[in-house]
């Protein structure tokens, strides 16, 4: 039998295209989702501009919000051309996700407490002194990373893989960017950012994720600086 040759392809196809179908012969090329493609592009890229210094800002929670919000947005906007509830920037299911911010509090708030008295490096870590600014401080933080994990990436991967997949995605890079804190916390990532995701496809809005993660991130420097 005669060794099978490359089709020559469409010369109407730009060079780069024939290029890409050469490459992956006898298999198809791959494909990708142009969300996908962006939507992990943007969110990858805005992690290691954030980790190589970022946009210089003093303030590093308003950083945050526009390099996991803002930008973002304008992708969602000007390039997607979605609308933004299509990645849970809207009220939702309200009442699901009123009972899970309830439910997320309450449990929270018991195991952080019991985490500060039997880890000694998770309240050293948080001793810093609790002011009313951190409220605010830590809502305009979050909101920024709870919509780049549980909307942008959660909601476009679930439209392209389902649900289950798009739950554990979405958790991967929320876990490793928590590398550098007291170890219990970033382990606890692994559950936390799954049971975000589960609150945002639930009640399919960021929201109720954005208040339940501000709830810990307030109390835990509270408690810490109690104890």
């Amino acid at each position: 039998m005669s060794a099978r040759v490359p089709p020559q392809g469409n010369t109407h196809l730009p060079f780069v295209k024939r290029l890409w179908q050469r490459f992956w012969y006898p298999e198809p090329p791959p494909r990708f989702s142009r969300e996908v493609l962006w939507v992990t592009l943007t969110s990858t890229g805005a992690m290691l501009w954030d980790g190589y210094g970022g946009l210089g800002l003093e303030n590093k929670a308003w950083e945050h919000l526009v390099l996991y919000f803002f930008i973002p947005l304008v992708v969602i906007s000007w390039v997607l051309k979605r609308p933004w509830r299509d990645y849970g920037l809207t009220l939702g299911r309200w009442r699901a996700g009123l009972f899970l911010t309830a439910l997320t509090w309450l449990a929270a708030a018991v195991l952080i407490t019991l985490s500060l008295r039997f880890d000694p490096s998770l309240r050293m870590y948080y001793r810093r002194g609790f002011t009313w600014a951190i409220l605010g401080s830590n809502l305009v933080d979050l909101a920024g990373w709870e919509f780049v994990f549980r909307g942008f990436l959660l909601f476009a991967y679930a439209r392209a893989f389902g649900p289950g997949p798009a739950l554990l995605l979405q958790m991967v890079p929320f876990a490793l960017l928590h590398i550098g804190k007291p170890a219990l916390e970033t382990y606890s990532t692994l559950l936390g950012g799954l049971w975000f995701g589960i609150m945002a496809w639930r009640s399919r809005s960021v929201l109720y994720p954005i208040l339940s993660h501000w709830f810990i991130s307030s109390f835990v420097v509270w408690a810490a600086s109690s104890l």
